[in-house]
């Protein structure tokens, strides 16, 4: 499938560089002298209960401390391709995982996306925040779920000349409620689990 530029990369305002943002030809993965890329990154917000503390009125309450990493990578396919992640805490977990690719291409393709999300905890579960998937396109109205939420979508890539993005982004949240001693964190834990699969069509 034959495109005119020079690259293979791109940056937002100039298709034709020789270095910067991989930029793909359509859905041909064969190539080794132009190897298709893809992004993903995957962004990990944990909440967890630390102990107590007494406040100035001389209530008990939990102290708790936040973390937020993010883990992002460019990785090689050679076919269809996916991403699975998890995190942990014993408080709330909230989890952003995403797949995204640039573009180009003379011809429309298809894609398959597949997505699975899984939330879980004590008795005491419950949502702390947004669980769905949005794409491209489909950024106004996610499909949702909670505790999980699976399944998926199949997407006609337009032909392109210009560099085009895509990307699907999977939300995960799960928390859990304080022990009943605030003073004292609870062995059980709040998880999340997700998967994003991209298979050429």
């Amino acid at each position: 499938m034959a495109i005119l530029r020079a690259g293979p990369f791109a940056s937002s305002s100039d298709s034709f560089l020789d270095s910067g943002t991989p930029v793909n030809c359509a859905n041909d993965t064969s190539s080794s002298a132009w190897p298709w890329k893809y992004n993903y990154e995957v962004i990990k917000s944990l909440e967890t209960h630390t102990g107590c503390e007494t406040s100035g009125g001389g209530e008990t309450i939990p102290t708790t401390s936040t973390s937020t990493t993010t883990d992002v990578s460019t990785e090689t396919a050679t076919g269809d391709f996916s991403i699975t992640s998890s995190a942990s805490s014993n408080l709330i977990t909230k989890m952003t995982t995403t797949l995204s690719f640039y573009y180009q291409a003379a011809q429309s393709f298809q894609i398959k996306v597949t997505y699975n999300g899984l939330a879980t905890g004590d008795t005491t579960l419950y949502q702390p925040d947004f669980m769905g998937f949005v794409d491209t396109q489909n950024t106004n109205n996610p499909i949702e779920g909670f505790p999980s939420l699976s399944g998926s979508v199949t997407r006609t890539l337009p032909a392109s000349v210009k560099p085009a993005l895509y990307y699907a982004q999977l939300d995960t949240a799960s928390g859990i409620d304080f022990s009943e001693d605030v003073c004292s964190p609870k062995s059980s834990t709040a998880d999340t689990s997700a998967t994003l699969s991209i298979e050429f069509l």
